[in-house]
């Protein structure tokens, strides 16, 4: 019976047997040979002194921790969540860097998009610090402190900026599939060097980069003064995992704006052929109140449908006859253009005050349409979305959206750190006390709204309700976990311990943390942390199942060969263990013996 590995995923021995798949001539023991590596590459190997590359101080270190596994782990918090046992959604807050890592097992080549929108490094916002050595101790002691700006003023300013960002970088590398997309927004700070890290990561050809009009719907007021170009945009670049795998999809247009794009087309049949009494003479009214009494080309019903739709074209300025946009289709979906008119950071700003209402303060929040937008273009279906620097939750919000309006299952992961608000502000008076208190209730007010507005317009549709998906077959929850250290107490030799505290290590779980935790770890270095998890009762005892069944974890005291009977009765693939858990050494003999008979060999324990 083998220990479970407590470690997440180590990308070091995952990149070895990559090189071991395509040269396994120059791998040995786990170990590479150089000399043969650089015997099967070539003329392809570079081994002049000067060649092109982009380093600053720490980008070695930033390099291996991104590479160092972690024994963190998520502890959920169903009391902050929303449908828990049957939503796919989760929120975690945590340091990102350390949740990416313990994600990587089980979400390792699966996440369709990615989103972030990290701190631009402007002088005033923070940079999170990482200990290379200790990283999760690190963030615990500063979990309840202030994050420190990282001023323009400093030395390390680039410097610390990027050694924040590299890592993440690369860790979002691995998780996306092969076909994936990784979009960042950032301004002009750090817009170069950004670019310069994603192309070594992602690879030149790989790497593009498009504008944001931020002033789309209007000036947001905020911009900085300047007395030379007045900046009224930012930038989002693009990474795909491979480009040549890479589909975009179309994206909806609206109409407003974009008239002189389409072709349009007569409703209304020829004049000499109009009949009074035929069940297509019928008044249409135009958006300005003007009717239009014709005889039309389709019936009423049907250009009912047109005008639903958004396919009727009243004229540029709303006065006019309508006419058909043709089309149907195509001509209304475009692919993203390199210059985004969506929304603005006004925007961006009303669609959280109209959740959040207009006192609780929130910097630059990024329009829904955007994040729409971008979704849309780079998901379908059930495709999984995340977003690590998720700030306010507009990720969420435009998940959920878009579910709504295209009757899709998409999913989303959302990772913040909980920075800690300010004492003196409104957010604070209100009971808030990090940037995830806002987050998390923001999604619980999206999907509020969301849904009963779904469930209205699908009410009111009457006979044309089944074209409007059904709110209660969309997904509107999530789950929330925390990051914390392990909960699987370490065995450490340089305490010392009396007769009485030597027997407390008997039971390795810590003694704050509860056997539902126990099991989502397991699951996290499992690599199942995506699957469905729900007690069971087995011979009277507790146990809990994994994917329907997939994986049972036990973790009783006094476990009986009558208890792993009746497990082994579930035929799992998998099933773990305490190792102190079973009631005699024959048992746990007994167990491995009943297992791997009926041909379950995956027996682990912790």
């Amino acid at each position: 019976m083998e220990k479970l590995n407590k470690d997440s995923l180590n990308l070091v021995d995952a990149n070895i047997e990559r090189l071991k798949m395509i040269f396994p001539e120059c791998v040995t023991d786990g170990k590479i040979n150089f000399d043969t590596l650089k015997l099967l590459l070539g003329d392809t190997i570079d081994t002049s002194s000067e060649q092109y590359s982009f380093n600053w101080i720490g980008k070695k270190d930033a390099i291996r921790i991104s590479q160092t596994p972690t024994a963190s782990t998520l502890i959920p918090c169903k009391e902050k969540g929303l449908n828990w046992d049957s939503t796919k959604n989760i929120y975690i807050e945590g340091d990102n860097l350390e949740v990416l890592k313990t994600l990587l097992k089980t979400y390792h080549g699966l996440v369709n998009m990615i989103y972030i929108d990290p701190p631009y490094n402007t002088g005033h916002d923070f940079v999170y610090h990482d200990d290379f050595h200790d990283n999760i101790t690190n963030y615990l002691e500063n979990a309840n402190q202030s994050f420190r700006a990282n001023p323009d003023t400093a030395g390390r300013y680039h410097t610390d900026w990027l050694n924040m960002i590299y890592p993440r970088i690369k860790l979002a590398y691995e998780l996306l599939n092969d076909h994936g997309t990784l979009f960042i927004s950032i301004d002009n700070n750090e817009q170069a060097n950004l670019e310069k890290i994603c192309s070594s990561i992602f690879g030149e050809e790989n790497v593009e980069t498009v504008i944001w009009n931020k002033e789309a719907e209007g000036s947001s007021g905020t911009l900085k003064q300047i007395s030379t170009i007045r900046r009224i945009h930012e930038y989002v670049i693009c990474c795909y995992k491979n480009y040549d795998l890479t589909q975009f999809n179309k994206v909806r247009e609206a109409l407003k704006g974009h008239e002189n794009d389409f072709q349009t087309a007569n409703l209304a049949v020829n004049l000499e052929n109009e009949k009074t009494n035929h069940p297509n003479y019928f008044t249409i009214t135009n958006p300005s109140g003007d009717k239009f009494t014709r005889q039309w080309k389709w019936s009423k019903e049907e250009i009912d449908n047109l005008i639903k739709e958004d396919l009727i074209f009243w004229g540029s300025d709303g006065h006019k006859q309508p006419r058909l946009i043709i089309p149907t289709d195509e001509r209304r979906k475009t692919f993203l253009l390199s210059i985004l008119n969506y929304g603005g950071t006004t925007v961006g700003r009303k669609d959280f005050e109209e959740l959040m209402g207009t006192e609780i303060e929130f910097s630059y929040p990024k329009p829904i349409i955007l994040l729409k937008k971008l979704i849309e273009t780079a998901t379908t279906d059930d495709d999984l979305i995340m977003d690590f620097f998720s700030g306010s939750a507009s990720t969420a919000q435009a998940v959920y959206q878009l579910n709504a309006e295209c009757g899709t299952s998409r999913k989303f992961i959302l990772v913040q750190l909980p920075e800690l608000l300010d004492n003196d502000s409104v957010a604070f008076s209100e009971g808030y006390r990090t940037i995830c208190d806002i987050g998390e209730e923001r999604i619980r007010r999206a999907s509020k709204k969301i849904y009963n507005d779904l469930k209205n317009k699908r009410d009111s549709a009457g006979l044309l309700s089944n074209d409007i998906p059904d709110p209660d077959s969309l997904d509107f929850g999530f789950k929330v976990f925390k990051l914390n250290s392990t909960c699987i107490r370490p065995w450490d030799s340089s305490l010392k311990y009396d007769s009485n505290s030597i027997f407390d290590l008997l039971d390795v779980v810590k003694e704050d943390r509860s056997s539902l935790d126990v099991a989502y770890e397991v699951m996290l270095k499992y690599g199942v942390f995506n699957m469905p998890l729900e007690e069971k009762t087995v011979n009277g005892k507790t146990v809990y199942s994994v994917g329907h069944d997939y994986m049972i974890i036990s973790l009783n005291d006094e476990i009986t060969t009558e208890d792993v009977t009746e497990i082994a009765k579930l035929q799992p693939k998998a099933v773990v263990f305490k190792e102190k858990g079973f009631a005699t050494d024959s048992a746990k003999i007994n167990a491995d013996y009943t297992f791997k008979r009926l041909g379950i060999d995956n027996i682990k324990c912790i």
